[in-house]
């Protein structure tokens, strides 16, 4: 009886039971933010934020700096020589915080912003237009889609592909100038375009959210049933 009682009323703290009582207590702070703005939530707010930045850090030492850059230079320093320009770039950076310095890092800023624009610019023409565009190639033949019931919703759906893309890529089409009748013309045939391309953006970003609510609502979902049922063991 005295080992029951011990065991009810004294349980046993186990690692797995006290992340149990962290996380929970962690998700309350950061739900007391719908009672409004609240020292709760700022220090949740704070732990995880230090949280994932302690953890970037981490990662970044041992799977960037070590891997790819202290222990190549350590095997082979004349081989692995080039790979002291970023960590030179990387130095430069560090100026910004001085403004009286900070025109020393305006070259790898400008290396930086210059990378990065035409990384940009190549991954939406090569994983973005051209894929969507490739994609419009379709049949819109029923007989060529399996006839039938089947063959017409096909090529329905093929229609609609092919009609919404162009459309949207007609909605980002803009004239310079309708000062000449040849300007005129191609604005009143793009106008009819592009306003179905608007609707469909619309009803795209109107997908887009109610997939995102979608996900906020499955989370929370996850949450509650956490508390009520890891936490409060009221679930069974």
């Amino acid at each position: 009886m005295e080992n029951l009682w011990n065991a009810l009323y004294y349980p046993r703290i186990t690692p797995e039971t006290f992340g149990i009582w962290v996380s929970a207590l962690l998700t309350l702070m950061v739900y007391s933010y719908l009672l409004g703005d609240n020292p709760l939530f700022r220090l949740a707010e704070h732990l995880f934020v230090g949280s994932a930045v302690g953890y970037a850090a981490v990662v970044a030492c041992h799977s960037v700096l070590r891997t790819q850059l202290i222990l190549p230079l350590a095997y082979d320093f004349q081989a692995n020589w080039p790979l002291l320009i970023p960590v030179v770039l990387g130095l430069l950076l560090l100026t910004k915080a001085r403004p009286s310095i900070a025109w020393v890092g305006n070259s790898a800023m400008a290396l930086l912003f210059g990378v990065g624009a035409a990384l940009s610019i190549g991954g939406a023409l090569s994983g973005t237009i051209l894929p969507q565009v490739q994609a419009t190639f379709v049949s819109l033949s029923p007989t060529h889609l399996g006839g039938g019931l089947v063959g017409w919703g096909l090529a329905v759906d093929n229609l609609i592909l092919v009609v919404g893309t162009i459309a949207v890529l007609f909605y980002f089409a803009f004239n310079a100038s309708r000062d000449n009748s040849l300007a005129r013309i191609r604005a009143g045939f793009l106008k009819p375009w592009a306003g179905v391309g608007r609707w469909l953006i619309m009803i795209t970003f109107g997908a887009i959210f109610a997939n995102t609510v979608m996900a906020r609502v499955s989370l929370l979902i996850g949450r509650v049933q956490f508390l009520l049922g890891d936490w409060l063991h009221l679930l069974r």
